[in-house]
């Protein structure tokens, strides 16, 4: 997908997945297994796993075609001198 020049693709993740992503190295994600009646814990191993999973594709994807962020992106947050 192209927006204003810039280069985008959804990775459709589950929801589960999205957080894994979303939270920090060291949180915990709880999803409700209503089939089991239980609560699941995700923590920081099943995010490893997310996080390599997501780096895979898209490295598969960018050899498929060069990946553009586009212009004019925020600076990064931290940035050393």
């Amino acid at each position: 997908m192209r927006h204003n020049g810039a280069t985008a693709f959804s990775l459709q993740l589950p929801e589960v997945t999205r957080a894994l992503i979303w939270t920090g190295p060291n949180s915990q994600v709880r999803a409700f297994d209503a089939a089991a009646g239980e609560a699941i814990v995700y923590a920081s191993d099943e995010r490893t796993k997310v996080l390599t999973e997501v780096g895979t594709l898209r490295t598969c994807l960018t050899a498929e075609q060069p990946f553009w962020p586009g212009d004019k992106l925020l600076p990064a947050l931290c940035q050393r001198a």
